[in-house]
């Protein structure tokens, strides 16, 4: 073989070389884009919401409750009561561990791990029922027109009583209910539950009597699905009914039919202020009133 010959085939062999070892450097460097990632989630968001008003409320404060013109919130041991203009109406203590509140009738319903307890508007006892279950972990409570409605996480399933305490009977999912995180959220919409699964990523429906209606969810990180291990956190309902539900890890509120069709991304983590912990939310007309860092935001969209 002709020194120029081979010459010529080593450069081949150099170039050949090169060009494999510079394909692998920019494979490498690249990355695949996920399922359910959303490009506009990149992009500076420019939601329908602005903010309205903000107040200042005591710290730990966040489970939230609209009833009328006024914001009931709890700590794990006190209620403060507060216009939707932020003025300061009334507080009472309460013993410790409340997990959730709900309003109705005139009277406040405190949720614990394993009892409810019934207050007056003045925080005056009214009732109080245990748990109908051995071992119980109470996370919501939502009330209808006759009934209560608690989601248990210890058991994974929804306990009904009557609004005096009876107990009328366990709900079950039909997929089972799976809850990696205690955040197990129920509501309520003229009388129909609406509950989230948050391991399967899904919002159930059931009506009065328990019985199984529908389900809608997709996991993924795009907006109108559900991330992380285990969301929603939390749900709440506009007054014409549409669904609002509130996301921790990447915390935003996305708005929904209650059919399940996704309509838009309401809030991101930006607006909300942060962090990884889902905010608790109510909505009233045209309002969302999100709580916690120690304050209430209202946004008008």
């Amino acid at each position: 073989m002709s020194n120029r010959l081979r010459l010529f085939l080593n450069l081949l062999v150099l170039a050949l070389v090169a060009g494999f070892v510079a394909y692998m450097i920019v494979s490498v460097g690249s990355s695949e884009t996920e399922y359910g990632e959303a490009p506009a989630e990149q992009e500076a968001f420019v939601g329908p919401c602005s903010v309205e008003a903000s107040f200042a409320v005591p710290q730990g404060a966040r489970h939230i409750k609209l009833a009328g013109d006024t914001l009931f919130l709890a700590s794990s041991d006190s209620v403060f009561l507060y216009g939707t203009d932020g003025r300061r109406l009334g507080s009472f203590g309460a013993p410790e561990g409340i997990a959730d509140i709900a309003v109705g009738g005139g009277l406040i319903y405190l949720l614990y791990p394993a009892r409810i307890t019934v207050l007056d508007a003045s925080g005056n006892f009214v009732r109080e029922w245990e748990a109908c279950s051995d071992r119980s972990l109470y996370i919501s409570i939502a009330l209808t027109s006759r009934y209560a409605f608690v989601t248990d996480a210890e058991n994974k399933n929804i306990c009904q009583y009557t609004l005096e305490g009876g107990f009328v009977r366990f709900i079950s999912s039909p997929r089972g209910f799976v809850v990696p995180m205690p955040s197990f959220a129920v509501e309520s919409y003229r009388d129909t539950v609406y509950c989230a699964n948050p391991g399967r990523h899904t919002v159930e429906s059931y009506s009065e009597d328990g019985a199984f209606l529908a389900s809608f969810g997709i996991p993924g990180s795009k907006p109108g699905a559900f991330s992380g291990c285990s969301n929603p956190a939390f749900i709440a309902f506009t007054d014409s009914g549409l669904l609002l539900a509130s996301e921790k890890g990447n915390p935003r509120v996305c708005l929904f039919e209650r059919s399940g069709r996704f309509d838009r991304m309401m809030l991101n983590a930006g607006m909300l202020g942060g962090g990884h912990e889902a905010y608790e939310i109510q909505s009233a007309g045209n309002t969302i009133y999100v709580a916690g860092r120690a304050q209430i935001i209202a946004y008008k969209f």
